[in-house]
């Protein structure tokens, strides 16, 4: 019993808890738990629809042979890992504010207004900033900071890589 979804949604293996987070800020459900076990991981794929992303030879073998997706991470940057998530399962290379999830626990952010984040902000944040988003669940307060231009370049990389691996399949 597949779960289908429009969007595709992944489940990370212990080796790549940042990119649980980079898929998460780009509005995808990710699964992120460092200590299931490969036949957990299998079988929640199984069950929910995901995709499992792996740098585990043996996991990403395993998956294939039981019907399950699975997309093998070489060890590179996170432009380049993006890039290829991209290719293999056709995620999106930008950041929507109105899908995007927490980054620490997938919960979808709530957009609310500068008010309600006085005092749960530092002060210069708040003076300097007016689009605040929410996680429900842990609470923390979210803003396009000074770490917005890094998140950017990094997508930039990925979107130009993403053309690169698509060049080179109409090449062969």
């Amino acid at each position: 019993m597949e779960f289908m979804s429009s969007e595709p949604r992944f489940i990370v293996n212990n080796m790549l808890g940042t990119l649980a987070r980079w898929l998460r800020m780009l509005g995808y459900d990710t699964v992120y738990d460092r200590d299931a076990e490969d036949w957990e991981i299998i079988r929640r794929a199984e069950l929910e629809g995901r995709y499992i992303i792996t740098r585990d030879r043996a996991l990403h073998h395993k998956a294939i042979r039981s019907g399950v997706r699975s997309i093998y991470i070489p060890d590179t940057d996170m432009a380049t890992r993006l890039a290829y998530i991209a290719l293999l399962a056709g995620i999106k290379l930008y950041i929507d504010p109105e899908k995007t999830r927490c980054p620490e626990d997938n919960t979808p952010l709530i957009k609310v207004n500068r008010e309600s984040v006085r005092g749960k902000v530092p002060e210069a944040v708040y003076r300097l900033y007016s689009d605040f988003w929410v996680c429900k669940r842990c609470g923390k307060v979210y803003w396009v900071g000074s770490h917005w231009k890094m998140i950017e370049e990094i997508l930039g990389k990925a979107r130009e890589k993403l053309g690169e691996l698509k060049l080179k399949l109409t090449l062969r």
